[in-house]
């Protein structure tokens, strides 16, 4: 309905002036169908037999928009027939026939069409145009294909807005041809393949070639060329180059692994330098000229520590307090702190962790604190008014939580004060203290309704008590009934409610291998919601439960339990691999029979786990390939995210060792950025990275009209960037032919 009523409004509103004058024609246009009624009579009269319908004409808004009595032709009819009762400027929608007889009522389906001047370009160039009737309103280009010139197609899909008298520019394209040309793809002198093919006609990018490139090669020419019928061309192309795995490990000087894992390098000979990327930061290669690729082959790769020292302006400050500073050198890029304890002033430490980027000219600050020193004073720890112990102790100097005190309180009492005190050279200092809570003796009863099962003198902390203190007392195979406090004293009585614990009952239970009873009778159960692994030790030899969970045992009651045949172990060879790589294998023993892959986790080589599920049939002397692959081990790496020379954020993370791509760090990056780094980085334990990061420019979406006085020229919803922008991004959206007469910017 609301649709409707825009559509209404929308049209009422951009028509309100050309079909004001209209307005009469269209009430002439009636007055002419009664005239026409008229005439029809007398003509029908002498010829065809005739009859009057009641028709309503009903617009795409659900809208009558005109009808009455009409004289028809009798019997079936086309809805053509009724083309003179139309009401001005719309047509029928309706398609087929209809049948007509006296008194008979119709509505017919019609839509309102206006006339528009629409231009058809190519470019810059105009292909086609004029008047043409289009329906009323927002309409898809697809209403316009009747007029669209032959041997094009549109641009793009969208839409228009029918209004009479209203202009309309649509971009338009040549459909395109496509040739056959002869094309030779070589590596060098070599022609490796080559044939007619097809393209598109016309300038072409050699992209569209690569769906004829020979398999293992790839083209070493990009460009354009011009495709057409008959033509020829040279392609040159060269072989791709294969990559293989292979493992190396970075050593320094003294033979220490630095780094490492399974690269994929090109094979064959290759330089040392393809391994710079690989290189454990901080480190540079002493090895170098060339080595051998082999899939799964190694290599030890020797590197050294790249050690560069830079000058910083570094303060070390006491709170607001500069105590010592200047100008240090310090080792170049992310430090730790500690490499600055040399330059710590005496009698100082400092108060920051983590790590630092030292660059030269750089300045930093440090906090630093006093090292504590002890002095001596005389406390006394008092209960009550009662002085239980004192005299002279070293505590640290300076205000102090009275945690420091513990160590000092007397044997069986505990300090009642908490907070902070200041401690100084020759202070006094007297503490509160109480004594801790006392066990006595009572004498206790367990007992079952008037049964005494259980009783003595037994152990418990004076005072209001839980009954929960007490659970250690409880005879076994009872518990308590009685819940709540009750008061502990010397020598004091107290009589436990108990009961027995999980009563059993007899059932009559069936053990049945499919609906064959291989063994049953009366057993002895634990009362209530039982575990099935209770009646473990009823299960007939040879068989086994195929049941699992609980089920309810109660007296008298009967239990149907499924059971089957214990399977037989076989001996099966199997083979892990991941992908083509053998990672272990060898005979193993098996259950017999169809079994899941879980069966085989006992046998997973360590540090992989299974890809496969599902199950396998096991049989004796039979063989198996199971997929595995490698489980990811997390390493801690300090990961810095710097827009340029500027430090976002950062940490230490964890992320999977060995060859990572960079998406893996995506859950870390800084919200409001992205990563301008891909590819691919070793992730070692304690390893160092910079991820560059920029700002994401978040787009939003705007309705934007653009105006000549008050007339709207164009619009519609565009995309623009989220914030304070100049107009003039928005020129790609201007219309043709216009140009903005505002400046400045504009919030989005």
């Amino acid at each position: 309905m609301y649709r409707k009523k825009l559509m209404r409004a929308c049209i009422t509103a951009i028509l309100a002036a050309s079909v004001a004058a209209t307005s009469a024609p269209v009430t002439l246009a009636a007055d002419a169908n009664a005239a026409s009624v008229a005439e029809q009579n007398t003509a029908d009269e002498s010829s065809q037999e005739t009859v009057s319908m009641k028709i309503q004409f009903i617009d795409g808004n659900g809208d009558v928009v005109a009808g009455g009595d009409y004289f028809v032709p009798a019997g079936v009819q086309n809805y053509s027939v009724l083309a003179q009762y139309v009401p001005e400027g719309y047509k029928i929608t309706e398609s087929g026939d209809f049948f007509a007889e006296q008194g008979g009522k119709l509505e017919v389906n019609v839509w309102l069409y206006v006339t528009m001047n629409i231009q058809f370009k190519c470019g810059e160039e105009v292909i086609a145009g004029g008047d043409y009737e289009v329906p009323a309103g927002w309409q898809k280009f697809s209403e316009l294909e009747q007029y669209l010139p032959e041997g094009y197609q549109f641009k793009e899909d969208g839409g228009f807005f029918g209004s009479d008298g209203q202009k309309l520019v649509i971009d338009v394209e040549k459909i395109q041809k496509d040739v056959t040309m002869n094309i030779q793809f070589k590596d060098g002198d070599e022609v490796v393949a080559g044939g007619d093919y097809t393209v598109p006609e016309g300038v072409q990018n050699y992209s569209v070639l690569e769906q004829y490139v020979p398999e293992g090669y790839e083209m070493t020419v990009s460009g354009d060329f011009n495709a057409e019928d008959g033509g020829k061309l040279e392609v040159s192309i060269k072989k791709i180059q294969k990559d293989v795995i292979m493992n190396i490990v970075f050593k320094d000087s003294e033979g220490n692994n630095v780094g490492g894992g399974d690269y994929f390098l090109p094979e064959g000979v290759q330089n040392y330098s393809i391994l710079e990327k690989y290189v454990p930061e901080g480190y540079q290669m002493t090895a170098s000229g060339d080595f051998m690729v082999t899939e799964g082959e190694s290599l030890d790769v020797t590197v050294e520590k790249i050690q560069k020292d830079v000058t910083m302006n570094i303060q070390f400050k006491d709170g607001d307090e500069v105590v010592a500073g200047g100008d240090y050198t310090v080792p170049e890029g992310v430090q730790n702190y500690s490499v600055l304890e040399q330059y710590v002033p005496e009698g100082y430490e400092m108060t920051v962790s983590g790590d630092f980027n030292a660059e030269d000219g750089g300045k930093l600050e440090v906090s630093i604190k006093k090292i504590q020193e002890d002095v001596r004073m005389n406390i006394v720890f008092k209960c009550g008014d009662e002085v239980i112990a004192g005299g002279d102790y070293m505590v640290p100097a300076g205000v102090q939580n009275y945690s420091v005190l513990e160590s000092l309180v007397p044997e069986g009492y505990q300090m009642t004060v908490s907070g902070d005190f200041y401690a100084e050279e020759g202070g006094k200092l007297e503490i509160n203290i109480e004594k801790i809570q006392k066990d006595v003796i009572m004498n206790i009863q367990f007992k079952d309704g008037d049964e005494v099962v259980a009783g003595g003198d037994y152990f418990v902390p004076e005072g209001v008590q839980n009954y929960s203190v007490l659970e250690q007392y409880v005879p076994e195979g009872y518990e308590m009934t009685v819940s709540g406090d009750f008061m502990a004293v010397e020598n004091g009585d107290l009589t436990v409610p108990v009961q027995k614990i999980n009563k059993e009952v007899i059932m009559n239970i069936q053990f049945k291998d499919g609906d064959e009873v291989v063994a049953g009778g009366d057993y002895m159960v634990p009362r209530g919601v039982q575990n099935y692994s209770v009646l473990e030790k009823y299960v007939p030899e040879g068989y086994e439960m195929t049941v699992s969970g609980d089920f309810m045992a109660e007296e008298g009651a009967h239990l149907d339990v499924s059971v089957a045949k214990k399977s037989k172990v076989v001996i099966m060879n199997i083979v892990f691999k991941d992908g083509d790589v053998i990672v272990g294998g060898g005979d193993y023993f098996v259950p017999k029979g169809v079994q899941n892959y879980s069966v085989l986790e006992q046998y997973v080589p360590v540090g992989y786990k299974m890809t496969v599920s599902g199950d396998f049939m096991a049989e004796e002397g039979g063989k198996l390939e199971v997929s595995v692959e490698k489980v990811e081990k997390d390493v801690i790496m300090n990961i810095r995210f710097m827009d340029g020379d500027e430090f976002i954020a950062g940490g230490d993370y964890f992320v999977p060792e060995g060859v990572n791509n960079y998406s893996v760090l995506e859950q870390y990056v800084p919200e409001g950025y992205k990563m301008t780094v891909s590819g691919d980085f070793m992730a070692t334990e304690g390893g160092k990275l910079d991820v560059n990061v920029e700002k994401i420019n978040k787009e939003v979406i705007m309705n934007i009209r653009f105006m000549e006085g008050d007339k709207f020229i164009a619009g519609g919803d565009y995309f623009v960037p989220e914030g304070v922008n100049n107009y003039s991004i928005l020129e790609q959206y201007v219309p043709e032919g216009y140009k903005m007469t505002v400046s400045g910017d504009f919030m989005a």
